[in-house]
């Protein structure tokens, strides 16, 4: 009977302290863009993985404002907005909440479906994107590079996880991220690719006999060296998989023999996508600010004082109508409780008075009762046979009853009678027709 796998490794946990350096960013599009730039994006957002909000569905009445407001709840650091215009596609790398941003022109770009599309034998795994990609800057240093460019390296560096080489697992690096700088047409290239480990000093034949899971066909073959020997002659790859190429595993890596201590040469297989940047200007804050370089409008220090007057004016005068604002928003809020306080007030009042005229009207039907009372009371006691009672209050009683009973009969006449006019006239009316 076979036994279960029995998990040998543990995974540390990482610490809050280490999630919290983590950079996570935010790709997303801004304003009316073509289908190739929303797939632009799709791309870029695996290349971020898995720091980045891979299934963001962002709207088109989304702002800047409204990432800002979640970028501290959600851990954000860096925001990637592609934009395009008449005349091209644009791409700003912010830091949050205060910046700054730079602004690129994306000249040329092409997707990751083109890039693999080219290869014969592409190579894409879902496992790559499980770990943040090596980051690569080419060409930045250098003492003749102005400050621009040192703002412009630490931005792209901090978009990405340090790693740290004698604590790190090698099986973590599966990717790479290239950002090259040309001089002669002052642009950065931008390049994705994915680690590939081959075996050193072979043939293709016994390459793939080594690295593919199974066993590749020999029918058409009469012996195992006519399998090996046809690729005898050298091809561009295996030139070179020479010594100085090749490098000694430090621990086990992703792939079939690749084991510690084993002789292997590193390839880099393009994932894409590519693009080609050009740096048109940084501001020191997100989207918004003072120009800190720009690439075509230069300035004298006159006027950059001049513009960062009119800058501050402007903010000045912001916060005074957002001031403003605010206290119209408060004083509303005040006469809206006063005037609900005062009509609650008058309520309670109405209500009062409607309390006491009715026990005003309580109180005189009681008094009404009370007075009645004696005479009912007299007038059931003498038909209940009582024997001791004033007989001459019991005979004014009677006389006033019998009057009131007069006084009834003849209003009862009188109103008959005027009823009956009416129908005397009518029958008059038709005895003459």
């Amino acid at each position: 009977m076979g036994h279960g796998r029995r998990k040998k490794r543990t995974h540390a946990v990482p610490t809050q302290e280490e999630l919290e350096k983590v950079p996570r960013s935010l790709v997303v599009k801004s304003g009316i863009v073509g289908q190739a730039v929303s797939e632009l994006v799709s791309d870029v957002r695996r290349v971020m993985e898995p720091n980045t909000a891979s299934r963001l569905r962002e709207r088109k009445s989304n702002k800047i404002r409204d990432y800002v407001a979640v970028s501290s709840q959600l851990g954000l650091s860096h925001m990637l907005l592609f934009s395009q215009t008449a005349t091209g596609t644009n791409l700003r790398i912010g830091r949050f909440p205060r910046g700054p941003t730079l602004y690129f022109r994306v000249n040329k770009y092409s997707l990751a479906n083109d890039c693999l599309s080219l290869q014969k034998t592409p190579h894409t795994s879902a496992a790559e994107y499980n770990s943040s990609p090596l980051i690569i800057l080419n060409n930045f240093a250098g003492e003749s590079r102005g400050n621009e460019f040192k703002l412009m390296t630490a931005m792209l560096q901090n978009m990405f996880p340090s790693i740290n080489p004698s604590s790190m697992r090698l099986s973590e690096a599966r990717r790479v991220v290239l950002f090259n700088y040309n001089e002669e047409t002052g642009m950065v290239d931008f390049r994705h690719y994915t680690i590939v480990v081959k075996p050193v000093g072979v043939t293709k034949g016994v390459k793939r006999v080594i690295m593919s899971k199974n066993m590749p066909s020999l029918a058409q073959f009469d012996d195992i060296s006519d399998y090996v020997l046809r690729e005898a002659f050298a091809s561009e790859s295996d030139v070179e998989d020479g010594p100085e190429n090749s490098v000694t595993l430090a621990q086990d890596y992703v792939g079939r023999n690749n084991t510690k201590d084993q002789q292997r040469a590193i390839r880099l297989m393009e994932l894409g996508p590519r693009m080609e940047l050009r740096l048109l200007k940084i501001e020191g804050g997100l989207c918004e600010g003072e120009v800190i370089h720009h690439s075509y409008v230069h300035k004298t220090k006159e006027e950059v004082e001049q513009t960062e007057k009119m800058r501050q004016a402007n903010l000045s005068r912001l916060a005074q109508r957002r001031q403003q604002q605010q206290e119209n928003v408060d004083r509303k809020k005040r006469e809206k409780k006063e005037s609900m306080s005062k009509s609650k007030n008058k309520e309670d009042g109405d209500m009062e008075d409607e309390s006491g005229t009715d026990q005003d009207i309580e109180n005189s039907h009681s008094d009404s009762e009370k007075a009645a009372k004696p005479e009912k009371v007299r007038l059931a006691a003498d038909d209940f046979g009582a024997d001791n009672y004033d007989d001459d209050l019991i005979g004014k009683d009677s006389q006033e009853s019998d009057s009131a009973m007069v006084v009834d009969s003849d209003a009862e006449e009188n109103a008959v009678e005027t009823a009956r006019q009416p129908k005397r006239a009518k029958t008059m009316k038709k005895k003459k027709r």
